[in-house]
């Protein structure tokens, strides 16, 4: 263990356990005692060995119909578009693995993929010190990841929402928490042809119909 007194916050630092006034006192504190930087590092290796999965959301069956009643509210003031709304019925997918070796700092790129189609991945925007959240699009389909992020507090969880140029965001069922290690990603449902912007919110259990706040991730696609 270190023998600073700051030592015992280590393991909250790891976990990323402290709120953003205490990680910035800590992480400054990490720049000038090398103890610290020792038991971090120590608890670092524990914590990189650990099996955690994030965890996609299943969305309560009610958050579908409150969302096409949203959308069928809005049908009188918008053009008819028939087939617009079938990414609505699309399932949630199953959860993957958690996103640990997600790069940090990854620049917008093209990448192959092994479908032979190319992957462009796109950095957000992310209200949240020391996050970081990428979009990769393959085709019409795209999938979120984000890195260093904290959990919704107590009873909400992160939803997504797309958005056609100015217009108002529209919900998906798309739900996901973090792990601890603030690693988490989401397939986007549907297809994102003539999507603008995606963005995330923190909502209560179960999902919204309409943002309950700012954004606290936004990707122009």
């Amino acid at each position: 263990m270190s023998a600073c007194e700051h030592g015992i916050d280590a393991g909250s630092w790891v976990l990323g356990a402290l709120d953003e006034r205490e990680a910035l006192a800590y992480e400054e504190h990490l720049r000038t005692c090398a103890d610290c930087r020792a038991e971090v590092a120590r608890l670092q290796m524990a914590a990189d060995a650990l099996a955690l999965a994030t965890e996609q959301v299943a969305p309560p069956p009610a958050l579908k119909n409150r969302i096409l009643g949203a959308i069928e509210a809005e049908q009188p003031m918008r053009r008819p578009e028939p087939q617009k709304r079938r990414w609505f019925l699309r399932p949630l997918p199953v959860a993957g693995l958690a996103a640990a070796a997600l790069a940090v700092g990854i620049a917008t790129g093209v990448l192959l993929s092994g479908s032979g189609e190319s992957t462009r991945t796109v950095d957000a925007q992310v209200a949240m010190r020391g996050a970081q959240a990428t979009v990769s699009i393959t085709g019409d389909h795209a999938k979120l990841e984000v890195s260093g992020m904290r959990n919704p507090p107590p009873g909400h969880v992160y939803q997504v929402w797309l958005r056609r140029g100015n217009g108002a965001p529209q919900p998906t069922d798309a739900l996901f928490t973090v792990n601890v290690r603030g690693h988490g990603h989401v397939e986007v449902p549907g297809s994102i042809k003539g999507i603008d912007t995606i963005m995330v919110t923190s909502e209560p259990q179960g999902g919204s119909v309409v943002p309950s706040g700012a954004p606290v991730i936004t990707a122009a696609v």
